[in-house]
């Protein structure tokens, strides 16, 4: 089960997200279901459409888990997500 304290090595495709720091003042606020993941972005559907967002933009992210909601660096979420069990 996914829970903040090991989100980082579990997947996040379907959780709630919401971008609440960005390098790009035009991503703060955006909010809605993790779609899709790749190496260096993740795809957000939000109610209207869907923003694809670069990881090292997104400096704080509020992830909605079963058990709570945490807050992770995009930057820590770099890489594939098999790969990221390994770091």
């Amino acid at each position: 089960m996914t829970t903040p304290e090991n989100i980082l090595v579990h997947e996040i495709i379907g959780l709630g997200a919401k971008i609440v720091e960005s390098t790009d003042p035009t991503l703060i606020g955006v909010s809605g279901s993790i779609l899709f993941e790749t190496r260096n972005t993740i795809l957000i559907r939000t109610d209207s459409s869907v923003k694809q967002i670069a990881k090292k933009a997104a400096t704080k992210i509020e992830m909605k888990t079963l058990s709570g909601v945490c807050f992770i660096s995009g930057s820590s979420l770099i890489g594939r997500a098999e790969d990221r069990i390994s770091r």
